[in-house]
């Protein structure tokens, strides 16, 4: 993050607010802000992917601003913090916006480039205080995962005792495919099939191994002592046959696909970087599959 340069991300149509904010980046003595426009959060998270210390902000475009306007670009996805420009904001409303993750409420009619700067500094940083505090908790609120920090603790613990005692293990990484759920449930199935399908791979798995949230709302799971590639093979045939199994949400049931990518140590690599990187490898090639979609790398 490079708080000095600060990036904005406006997803509106409004050419008006465009304007607005374009200007607000431009104008004032002390440095321009990079800009970019989209029209939508898709597009959104293309520029966030290449701009550094990125803010985005979110025109409500007239409209009361409410939680579903920010499903797209908070919760386990979240990489940049978000502002609301609003016309006329309630204070109700605003607590409502800041409880449902958003950074920051700005109203239209205070926008100029000093209060953009300072709102775009407060956001930064709250957004890098929230995510040390996220490493600092050894569980994901949210699906009740151990968190991506904690793992690559105990995976690179792993490795040394795999160096001490010469033993075997295995890293996979599990991908989920929501793109068989509607739009009008994704946002709000989401979060609790991820949470339920956590569930059913630590149910598969034994106590001694570790089942985590991983990056894009991915589940890891290392597994100690399993030596055979044919127990790793049988452990991901149950846990994708578990997975993609038809499950009940509300009057629905619904069916995910999923694909896995599986590293074995020390054969796939010999830190916990080449084993993730690999296991992310095969998760490529097993998503090319209809059947049996687990690969090893």
């Amino acid at each position: 993050m490079h708080a000095e340069a600060p990036s904005v991300v406006l997803v509106s149509t409004s050419p008006e607010t465009v304007s607005l904010v374009r200007a607000a980046c431009t104008n004032g003595g002390s440095g321009a802000i990079q800009f970019a426009a989209a029209p939508d959060a898709a597009a959104a998270r293309q520029f966030l992917s290449t701009l550094d210390g990125a803010v985005v902000m979110l025109d409500c475009e007239g409209a009361t601003p409410n939680a579903a306007n920010l499903h797209p670009f908070v919760g386990q996805d979240e990489t940049a913090p978000v502002i609301v420009l609003a016309r006329d904001v309630a204070a109700d409303v605003e607590r409502a916006m800041m409880e449902a993750g958003a950074s920051e409420v700005l109203p239209l009619a205070e926008l100029n480039h000093g209060t953009l700067r300072r709102a775009l500094r407060y956001a930064l940083n709250r957004h890098a205080m929230q995510r040390k505090l996220a490493r600092l908790t050894p569980f994901d609120p949210v699906s009740g995962l151990m968190t991506q920090a904690t793992f690559w603790e105990i995976l690179g613990l792993a490795v040394r005792r795999g160096q001490r005692n010469r033993d075997f293990f295995s890293v996979l990484l599990i991908d989920f495919d929501w793109s068989s759920l509607s739009a009008d449930i994704a946002d709000e199935a989401i979060p609790v099939l991820f949470k339920r399908f956590g569930e059913r791979i630590k149910a598969v798995m034994r106590a001694s191994d570790t089942v985590a949230k991983f990056e894009k709302a991915q589940i890891v799971v290392l597994a100690e002592s399993m030596p055979r590639v044919e127990d790793v093979q049988i452990v991901a045939a149950k846990i994708l046959s578990d997975i993609t199994a038809p499950t009940a949400h509300g009057n629905r049931y619904l069916t995910i696909d999923a694909a896995i990518g599986i590293a074995v140590y020390p054969t796939s690599g010999g830190t916990p970087e080449e084993l993730i990187v690999r296991a992310s490898e095969a998760l490529g090639h097993s998503k090319e599959r209809r059947t049996n979609r687990f690969a090893f790398g």
